[in-house]
């Protein structure tokens, strides 16, 4: 089945929707963060000779996020390789994307997102696709999960956020002309097996909350901003809650199970002798389930906030 027109570059952007389930801005919020200088939070761990740094990324950004700080820049200058939480450089090639968007994004023939909504959420989510310039009938072959992630995407486009100007993004960009090495702790088909695997029922309620968050929640992302740019793990970590917070199954298949999958790899590169500097969704570096705070309950020294 061909991926409809409009959705082909969506794969490049669903890193933003697993760092939160809302996709909302506040410009007050966003302009009062940018007042100020960016400070960003970094981790380090030394290993016996080599060293891991850990930096936490929005994956679409605004272009005046100035999220290059001295420390960030000393720490990507001196890496031997740059690390993703998945392929974003693969993401490019649009005949993979579309393959696996049409594996797990498509619904089956003859099904349609509307017929598989309640009333209540089929006119919710014609009047947001309407507010977003969606044409609806671009939504019709998707799943439920994959229309919860263009909606949030777009919306957050919409309001001026570039998934161009995300920090990955920009990484890649830099690392290729610098000679750097590129990896990832896992593939782009186990990152939408994350939504895919959901069942049904699961995806209409992401879909559900997701509509609910754009109508009723329009500072969220402002705020994670915000506590983003000012280093402010505590208020990042609460405004990542508000969304996460309604769909806890989905919260532990986006932050704890994945987690559990990298720690190993982090493990292996700070032991290995080189540099590693690993970019992820900032939410991945906040709270007991995070990253961090799973490294440090096994005994390792990580040096940061």
């Amino acid at each position: 089945m061909k991926l409809p027109e409009g959705l082909r570059g969506l794969v490049a952007a669903i890193g933003a929707s697993l760092a939160a389930l809302s996709l909302a801005l506040s410009p007050v919020a966003t302009r009062d963060a940018a007042a100020r200088a960016d400070a960003p939070a970094l981790w380090r761990v030394d290993g016996p000779k080599g060293r891991v740094f850990l930096f936490g990324s929005f994956h679409l950004l605004p272009a005046d996020v100035k999220w290059r700080t001295p420390a960030v820049e000393s720490a990507l200058n001196g890496a031997a390789v740059a690390v993703f939480e998945t392929d974003f450089a693969g993401q490019r090639d649009p005949q993979a994307s579309q393959a696996l968007i049409a594996k797990y994004g498509l619904l089956p023939p003859g099904q349609t997102l509307p017929s598989v909504l309640p009333g209540s959420s089929r006119t919710e989510l014609e009047r947001a696709a309407t507010d977003l310039r969606i044409p609806p009938p671009s939504l019709a072959p998707l799943r439920p999960w994959l229309a919860a992630l263009t909606l949030g995407v777009q919306f957050a486009i919409s309001q001026g956020f570039d998934p161009n100007k995300g920090v990955e993004q920009q990484v890649i960009t830099w690392a290729k002309a610098s000679g750097k090495g590129l990896t990832s702790l896992e593939t782009n088909e186990s990152q939408l097996r994350v939504f895919a695997d959901l069942t049904r029922e699961q995806e209409i309620a992401l879909l559900t909350v997701t509509l609910r968050q754009v109508r009723e929640m329009p500072k969220m992302l402002g705020d994670m901003l915000a506590a983003y740019r000012k280093g402010d793990l505590a208020a990042l970590e609460r405004a990542l809650n508000v969304g996460l917070d309604d769909f806890p199954v989905l919260r532990r298949r986006i932050l704890k199970d994945r987690h559990e999958k990298w720690l190993p790899q982090i493990e292996r590169m700070i032991a290995d002798g080189r540099i590693y500097m690993i970019v992820v969704g900032a939410a991945h570096l906040v709270g007991p389930d995070s990253v961090i705070a799973m490294l440090r309950a096994k005994g390792v020294k990580v040096e940061g906030p």
